[in-house]
C-alpha cells in the first residue's frame, strides 16, 4: 500500500516539475523576444540579434509554435535594418512555413508584406507586387478591414517608389489613390493610429512631389494639401516631430521659392545625421535626393552632382540596387553639361563678333591705303592671300578639333555602354539565382501536395472497392489542382449501401482538407450506427454530419469566422426493398428509368453554416428496379467554360441530355464519351489553346 502511495507521489512531483520548466522556458522565450524588440527599436541591432537567435532557441526547445513564428518575422525585419537581405529572406520563409502550420492568416498576410517591402528596398516592384497580391487575396476572403488598410498602404507605397525612379506621373496618381483608399480604411479600423500616421506621412511626400511638377494655381492647391497632411502627421507624432516630416518642411520651403532656406535646414540635418548614423541611414537616401532638388532650383548644378554621389552610395549600400541613382544623376549631369554649354556658346558668339569688327577695320584700312598710293593694291593682294590661308589654317584647326570631340564623345559611350552592360549581367545573375530559388521551393510544394493526392486517394473508395460493393459503377473525378475538394464516399453494411458525392468549399489543399474531414466524419458515422437495428434515412445522416462539421470548424456564425462547407448528395440503397433514399444539400439527384431523366431537387442548404440553422434536409424514398441508372455530381462540369465563343457554361441542362443520351452503354463508354465531351468544349472556340479547367468535377453513376 506505502509502495503505491509513493509511486503515485513521484509520478505527480514529476509532472509538476515538467510543467514548471515548460512554463519556464515560454517566459524565457517571451523575455528574449520583448528584450530583442526593445533593443531593434534603439537602433541595437547587434543586441537585438542575439535576443532574437536566443529566443528562437528556446521556442524550438518547448515546441512553441506561434511565438517561433513571430521570432522568424522580427528577426527577419531586423536583419533588413542591417542590410543582411539574403539571411532575412530565409527567415521570412521560416516564418510563412510556421503560420501556414498553424493556418494563422493574419500574420501570414504580414509576412507577406514584409517580404514585398524587402523587394521595393532592392527595386524589384514586380516581385513586390506579387507578395501584396497574396496578402490582399487572403485579407479580402478574411474581410479584415485593417488588414487591407495595409495593403493598400504598401502597394501605393510601391508605386512612389516606382514614381522616384521612372518619374512617371501615372504612377504617382496610382500611389496616391491606393493610400488615399489605406487611410479611409485606416480611420475606421486602427486603434492604434501607427496606419493612419504612416499614410498621413506618405500623402504629404507624394502631394509634396505632385505640387513640385505643377505650375500655377493647381501648385499652390497641391502644396496646401501636402501641408495639411503635415499637420495631421505632426499631431500623430505627440509634438515629436519625425526626421521625415524636417526633411518636406524644407522642400516647401524650396517649393515656396526659398531655396537658401530650404539649403541651410537640409545641411544642418546633414550634421545631425552625421553625428548618429545608426539612427538615420534609413533616411539618407531621401535627405540626398531633396538636397539634389533643392540645389538643381537654384542652378547650382556641380553641388548637386556632388550630392548625386552620395546618394548613388546610399542606394549601392542596400543591395547594388544603382537604377534611382543613375536616373538622378543623370538628370543633373545632363542639366550641368547645359549650362556649360550656354556659356560656351555665348563666349563663342563674342569672339565671333569682335572678329567680324576687326574685319571690318582692317578692309576700311585697305580701303584708304588703295585711295592713298596704288602700291598699297599689291600690298592688299598679298595681305588678302595670308589672310585667306589663315581662315584655311583655322577651318582645318576646328575640324580636327571637333574630331577630337567626337572621339571622346564616342570613348565616354562605350564606357558608359560596358558599364550598363555589367549592370545587366549582374542583374541576369540575380534573376537566375532567384529562378532557381523559386524553382526548388516549387518543385518541394508540389512534392508534398503530390504526397497529400496520395493520402487523401486512399481515404475514398478505390474502384475495386466500389464495384465490388455497387457492381457495375462509373467514377468520373478530375481534380482541379492535384489534390481536389470534391470527393465521393461509399460503404456497405448488410444489405444497406451508402454513397455521396460531395462539393466541398475550395479547391486545392483547402478544399483537399475539407474533403477529409467529410471522408472522415462520415466514417464516424456510419462507425457509429448499427444500420441493421436502427431506423436511419439519408436526410438523418446529412443533419448530424451537418452538426459534426460545424462543431469541428468552430462555426458560430461571426463574420471573422469561417462558413466552410459542402454541397453533396447523399443515397442508402436496400436491394432487398428494392429502395433507394436520397437527401441532397444543394445537389440533385439524376434517376434514369426507361431512356427518361426524373430530377429529385436538393434542399437549398449547404452541410454547414447556413442561416437556416435549424432546417432539416428532406428525405426521398425511391423504388427502383433493374436497368435503371442513377447520377450524383458537383457542378464543376456545368460549370466549365468553353464553347464556340470560349465564355459559355456546359450547363446543367447540356449535362442531363447528354446523360440521357449514354445512359445505355456500359459504364466505361460512358466516362470516355464524357470527356471527349467535356474535353471538347474546353476547345471548341480555340483548340490549340483550351479554355482552363476552373473548378474540381466529379460525377458518379450507378446502375441496377
Amino acid at each position: 500500500m506505502n509502495i503505491k502511495h509513493n509511486t503515485s507521489l513521484l509520478v505527480l512531483v514529476m509532472f509538476f516539475a515538467g510543467f514548471h520548466t515548460a512554463y519556464s522556458q515560454n517566459s524565457e522565450a517571451e523575455m528574449h523576444f520583448k528584450k530583442a524588440k526593445a533593443h531593434s527599436e534603439k537602433y541595437e541591432y547587434s543586441l537585438a540579434n542575439d535576443e532574437f537567435k536566443a529566443a528562437i532557441r528556446t521556442c524550438d526547445t518547448v515546441n512553441n509554435k506561434r511565438l517561433l513564428g513571430d521570432c522568424y518575422n522580427s528577426y527577419a525585419n531586423n536583419l533588413t535594418r542591417i542590410n543582411d537581405y539574403n539571411l532575412a529572406s530565409e527567415y521570412y520563409n521560416k516564418a510563412l512555413h510556421v503560420f501556414f502550420e498553424l493556418n494563422d492568416t493574419v500574420k501570414i498576410t504580414d509576412v507577406y508584406r514584409n517580404m514585398g517591402k524587402q523587394c521595393v528596398s532592392f527595386h524589384l516592384y514586380e516581385t513586390a507586387d506579387s507578395y501584396y497580391s497574396y496578402a490582399f487575396r487572403l485579407d479580402s476572403a478574411a474581410n479584415d478591414k485593417y488588414a487591407l488598410s495595409l495593403d493598400f498602404f504598401q502597394t501605393g507605397k510601391s508605386d512612389y517608389n516606382q514614381f522616384l525612379d521612372l518619374d512617371s506621373l501615372e504612377l504617382l496618381l496610382s500611389g496616391l489613390n491606393k493610400v488615399k483608399t489605406a487611410h479611409k480604411l485606416a480611420l475606421k479600423t486602427d486603434t492604434t493610429n501607427l496606419c493612419i500616421a504612416n499614410c498621413m506621412e506618405q500623402l504629404m511626400l507624394i502631394y509634396t512631389n505632385y505640387a513640385a511638377l505643377s505650375q500655377g494655381r493647381d501648385r499652390q492647391k497641391l502644396l496646401d494639401s501636402a501641408k495639411y497632411f503635415y499637420a495631421e502627421a505632426e499631431k500623430l507624432s505627440g509634438g515629436k516631430i519625425p526626421v521625415i516630416l524636417d526633411i518636406c518642411s524644407a522642400n516647401f520651403k524650396s517649393i515656396e521659392g526659398n531655396s537658401k532656406e530650404a539649403k541651410d535646414k537640409l545641411s544642418e540635418l546633414e550634421k545631425r545625421f552625421d553625428e548618429d548614423p545608426v539612427k538615420y541611414n534609413r533616411y539618407r537616401a531621401f535627405l540626398y535626393r531633396s538636397m539634389i532638388w533643392v540645389l538643381k532650383t537654384t542652378g547650382n548644378y556641380k553641388e548637386a552632382v556632388e550630392y548625386s554621389e552620395k546618394f548613388r552610395d546610399v542606394e549601392e549600400s542596400t543591395y547594388n540596387r544603382e537604377f534611382a541613382v543613375k536616373s538622378t544623376k543623370a538628370s543633373a549631369e545632363a542639366e550641368y553639361g547645359e549650362l556649360i554649354r550656354q556659356r560656351e556658346e555665348a563666349e563663342q558668339e563674342q569672339k565671333m563678333i569682335q572678329e567680324e569688327a576687326t574685319k571690318r577695320q582692317r578692309m576700311i584700312t585697305c580701303f584708304f591705303a588703295v585711295c592713298i598710293i596704288l602700291a598699297g593694291l599689291l600690298a592688299f593682294i598679298i595681305w588678302k592671300g595670308l589672310h585667306k590661308k589663315r581662315k584655311n589654317n583655322e577651318l582645318l584647326a576646328k575640324q580636327k578639333a571637333e574630331i577630337s570631340q567626337k572621339n571622346n564623345e564616342l570613348k565616354q559611350q562605350n564606357q558608359k555602354i560596358m558599364s550598363q552592360r555589367d549592370e545587366i549581367m549582374a542583374q541576369r545573375d540575380e534573376i537566375e539565382s532567384q529562378r532557381s530559388q523559386l524553382s526548388e521551393a516549387n518543385s518541394r510544394i508540389t512534392a508534398s501536395i503530390r504526397y497529400a493526392q496520395r493520402i487523401q486517394t486512399a481515404a475514398v473508395p478505390s474502384e475495386e472497392m466500389m464495384n465490388k460493393i455497387f457492381g457495375d459503377c462509373m467514377i468520373f473525378w478530375r481534380p482541379l489542382n492535384i489534390v481536389s475538394g470534391d470527393f465521393y464516399w461509399a460503404t456497405q453494411t448488410g444489405e444497406y449501401k451508402l454513397v455521396t458525392a460531395a462539393d466541398c468549399t475550395g479547391h486545392g489543399v483547402p478544399g483537399a482538407f475539407m474533403s477529409m474531414l467529410g471522408v472522415s466524419t462520415l466514417n464516424d458515422i456510419a462507425a457509429q450506427k448499427n444500420i441493421e437495428s436502427e431506423t436511419i434515412t439519408a436526410a438523418g445522416i446529412l443533419n448530424e454530419l451537418r452538426d459534426k462539421i460545424i462543431a469541428a470548424l468552430r462555426q458560430s456564425g461571426p463574420q471573422r469566422e469561417t462558413q466552410d462547407g459542402m454541397d453533396m448528395a447523399l443515397c442508402i440503397i436496400n436491394r432487398s426493398k428494392n429502395e433507394l433514399q436520397y437527401a441532397g444539400a444543394n445537389r440533385p439527384l439524376w434517376y434514369i428509368k426507361n431512356g427518361e431523366l426524373i430530377e429529385y431537387k436538393a434542399d437549398r442548404m449547404p452541410v454547414g453554416f447556413h442561416i437556416r440553422k435549424t432546417g432539416l434536409f428532406t428525405n426521398h424514398i425511391i423504388q427502383i428496379e433493374d436497368g435503371d441508372t442513377v447520377y450524383m455530381s458537383s457542378d464543376g462540369i456545368a460549370d466549365q467554360f468553353g464553347g464556340e465563343t470560349g465564355v459559355s457554361k456546359f450547363g446543367t441542362k447540356q449535362l442531363k441530355e447528354l446523360l440521357v443520351k449514354i445512359s445505355s452503354l456500359p459504364f466505361k463508354s460512358q466516362k470516355e464519351v464524357l470527356e471527349q465531351s467535356i474535353d471538347g468544349w474546353r476547345a471548341a472556340s480555340n483548340p490549340e489553346n483550351p479554355a482552363p479547367q476552373l473548378d474540381d468535377q466529379i460525377l458518379l453513376g450507378l446502375k441496377f
